[in-house]
């Protein structure tokens, strides 16, 4: 028991001093200057991170604390998490993140979806639970929608966010096709009533490189003038780098955006795994064993 608890507190120390290395593209840190982390935010401009943190959380206050340091440092405009297991313990961490507000999911009994999002920043509009009649598809999990208005940037931007985590393993791919054909058409549904700036993101706990036969969100993949995975290249790439759940390895945690974001995307769109473990020494014991995408642009 000892030792169990020695090496906890061992790993926790190095996490909280962080273990620098060169990330591919590393800005600035103004907001955080004693860290290696990256600051993610642009001027006038929205950051979107998806992030599923494992079971949070995983080694109790020294996740809480960590977590807290990284999303401070980040300095990102919204965090839609996955996988909260204890939502007291989760408002913790929003305790010690001053710049954040949070919505959490009403519907979900276990491994919970949060948004954390920069309260000066943001207006909800309206909060909801999609497709709670269909919790088999979606693994008792129903998507977290919420309409925002961002005020941050030069004019206000309205838009919908939608966090989800789809279902994974066993018969996981036949539960995502369903769950992906329900979203396909909600989204065809919400767009034609007048709906738009559509961001959905998760944990889609598949991998859109893969092959037809397998692929889970060919609906999406074979309607590109309407739905574009802004994760499409780095899903893509020939090299392991940019996997987001490196133990597998593989790119199972998407941003995908609704045409009318096309133009965003394409003039001032940015999108990066933070490779955390670059980082932080002992952050898949500690922290989580995925690591989070963030999807940048001016509106």
């Amino acid at each position: 028991m000892f030792r169990t608890i020695f090496l906890i507190g061992a790993i926790y120390l190095v996490a909280s001093c962080a273990n620098p290395t060169t990330p591919e593209k590393k800005e600035l840190n103004d907001t955080c200057p004693n860290s290696s982390l990256p600051n993610l935010a642009i001027d006038n401009g929205m950051e979107v991170v998806t992030w599923n943190i494992e079971n949070f959380p995983k080694a109790g206050q020294a996740t809480i604390d960590s977590v807290a340091n990284i999303i401070n440092c980040l300095n990102a405009d919204i965090y839609c998490l996955q996988e909260i297991s204890n939502i007291a313990s989760f408002r913790e961490l929003v305790d010690l993140t001053s710049e954040y507000d949070y919505v959490e999911s009403t519907a979900t009994d276990y491994l919970n979806l949060v948004v954390l999002y920069k309260k000066n920043s943001f207006i909800i509009k309206n909060q909801s639970n999609l497709f709670t009649d269909y919790e088999y598809e979606f693994a008792y999990r129903p998507p977290l929608k919420l309409d925002m208005t961002f005020i941050g940037g030069d004019e206000p931007f309205d838009f919908t966010l939608i966090n989800m985590h789809l279902k994974c393993c066993d018969n996981g791919y036949y539960r995502r096709l369903a769950s992906a054909e329900l979203l396909y058409n909600y989204l065809n549904s919400s767009r034609a009533s007048g709906v738009v700036n559509h961001i959905i993101v998760g944990d889609w706990n598949d991998d859109i490189s893969d092959d037809y036969s397998v692929n889970s969100f060919n609906i999406f993949l074979e309607d590109m003038d309407n739905y574009k995975y802004v994760t499409y290249e780095n899903a893509h790439s020939s090299s392991n780098f940019y996997d987001s759940f490196p133990s597998y390895p593989s790119f199972i945690d998407h941003i995908m955006i609704s045409e009318d974001l096309f133009n965003e995307h394409n003039s001032s769109g940015d999108v990066q795994t933070i490779r955390l473990g670059d980082y932080i020494t002992g952050y898949d014991p500690i922290i989580s064993d995925h690591r989070p995408v963030v999807w940048r642009f001016i509106p």
